[in-house]
């Protein structure tokens, strides 16, 4: 028995465990997908698969309600691979290790995977379900949502029928999702050199290591005032850099480009050995951060270590362009939204950072509900880094989704929220891509919904799933795809 076997409801959590068990990072779904074709398979179910990876399962409709249209259960099977400092986790071999912590499930050291491993689970739930009443069902799963949304990029009009779809990848319990923003990544390289010099530092070499901090989902969780391990690690190394110039070593700090940075590292080497001075400056640099961030990082901490290291040096002018380009580069809410309360509009992210003998770099997502302010932050970064004598390369980025009021499936899902609990759910737009822009494009005529259980600080190793959300949330779904049948 596992972990999760005394949850309700017990397929459901049965098949997220299933799902936790077997290794599916962004470009790693082929097991998982193994796995839902043989769960189709139990039961006679025909599966397809197109050209990029995307499986559909082929759900008949239950007795009375075959004549009912086509609605789309749509999830990806990709999960954020993210394994808290000092944690060793291989994402390709090793299973997630989930326990039971109040009412959250929570993993041991890494990201969950709930984000999405909980919508495929309601999917196949609802498969699995004798006394789920619907009419034909086609349980979408794509690939390669978290690092590209490769799957729904590469998915054609003619590989769904459907075109009433409910898109399973939210994390608030009781809210219905009607738009998303758009984003697209800045990927960001600086040539640098580097030098023989001899540090003068009794040990040789200085470790500056920020931990401790929450880190989160770059869209969901960017207007929480959270601290970028990545930034601090940046303003840390640059307030030091007037009271002993250093060459950087070494600079690494974040996991995944839609990922607040939970954390951040560098080694360097003095250029006139003022080893006091320097460790001073650090440290009264992270004492005023530390009280910048007392509210929303009360574990952040900051460690000045000696360490011995053979890594070459860094020029000097190579560190200080290194340096400016992270002060300078934008990172967190860029604006609200002036129609929506409390909803962001433009952010961006400092994902990643990464040094190597040559080469610097460093990787953004942004995000905005409008393409204009999007393109707009994008040239700012690439600007930003012209400046400083870097290269951006531009990945394809993807649409956002445009809300529609009018929509059938809204009403109905309204509807049946209002007869469940007495009241009308909220309806919101989300600062984060959901496959939804892309499918707006992709299926002409597609009418969308987007609900989830709660969850919270997702593409994170603090990831947590509320339980007592998931049945609610099945019920819902069981509700809202009788009512579909029945109504639209």
């Amino acid at each position: 028995m596992g972990i999760l076997s005394n949850l309700e409801p017990r397929h459901v959590w049965e098949h997220f465990e299933n799902f936790c068990n077997i290794p599916h990072p962004s470009h790693h779904e082929e097991k998982i997908a193994e796995y839902i074709i043989a769960q189709a398979a139990r039961h006679g179910y025909t599966t397809r698969k197109d050209k990029v990876g995307n499986v559909v399962v082929d759900v008949p409709a239950t007795k009375g309600y075959e004549k009912s249209p086509i609605i789309v259960l749509q999830g990806h099977m990709d999960m954020v691979p993210v394994a808290a400092p000092g944690i060793v986790h291989d994402f390709l071999k090793d299973p997630i290790k989930v326990r039971i912590d109040g009412d959250f499930v929570k993993a041991t050291g890494t990201t969950l995977g709930a984000d999405n491993g909980i919508g495929g689970a309601l999917m196949l739930g609802i498969m699995d379900d004798p006394n789920s009443e619907h009419g034909p069902i086609e349980l979408f799963f794509t690939v390669n949502e978290e690092s590209g949304m490769d799957g729904a990029h590469g998915t054609e009009a003619q590989f769904i029928k459907g075109r009433i779809l409910i898109n399973l990848d939210t994390e608030e319990w009781g809210e219905y999702y009607i738009s998303c923003a758009g984003g697209g990544d800045s990927n960001i390289v600086m040539d640098i050199s580097t030098t023989e010099h001899v540090c003068a530092c009794k040990s040789g070499t200085i470790k500056i290591k920020v931990s401790g901090l929450r880190g989160g989902h770059s869209g969901i969780d960017i207007n929480l005032g959270l601290a970028s391990g990545n930034k601090v690690l940046a303003r840390l190394l640059d307030s030091a850099w007037d009271t002993s110039e250093f060459h950087l070593k070494h600079i690494k700090g974040g996991n995944k480009r839609n990922s607040i940075s939970d954390g951040a590292e560098a080694l360097v080497c003095l250029e006139h050995g003022n080893a006091a001075g320097f460790r001073k400056a650090v440290k009264d640099a992270a004492d005023i951060l530390h009280s910048e961030f007392a509210k929303t990082e009360p574990n952040f901490s900051v460690e000045i270590l000696d360490v011995e290291d053979s890594t070459p040096c860094v020029s000097i002018e190579n560190t200080r362009k290194i340096l400016d380009l992270l002060i300078a580069l934008p990172h967190g809410v860029i604006t609200m939204s002036p129609e929506v309360p409390g909803l962001v509009e433009t952010s961006t992210n400092l994902g990643i950072m990464q040094s190597d003998a040559t080469t610097f770099k460093t990787t953004m997502l942004t995000r905005s509900a409008v393409t204009s302010h999007l393109l707009s932050v994008k040239k700012q970064i690439r600007t930003i880094a012209t400046l400083c004598g870097a290269s951006v390369e531009e990945p394809r980025g993807y649409p956002g989704w445009k809300p529609d009021m009018d929509s059938p499936l809204l009403k109905i899902a309204m509807d049946v929220f209002q007869e469940k609990y007495g009241k009308k759910p909220a309806v919101k737009a989300i600062h984060a891509g959901l496959e939804c822009g892309l499918f707006s494009e992709k299926l002409p005529g597609v009418d969308m919904l987007s609900i989830g259980p709660e969850m919270h600080f997702v593409h994170s190793p603090n990831e947590e799933l509320n339980i007592p959300s998931v049945p609610k949330t099945y019920n819902l779904l069981c509700s809202i795809i009788k009512a579909v049948a029945e109504r639209y």
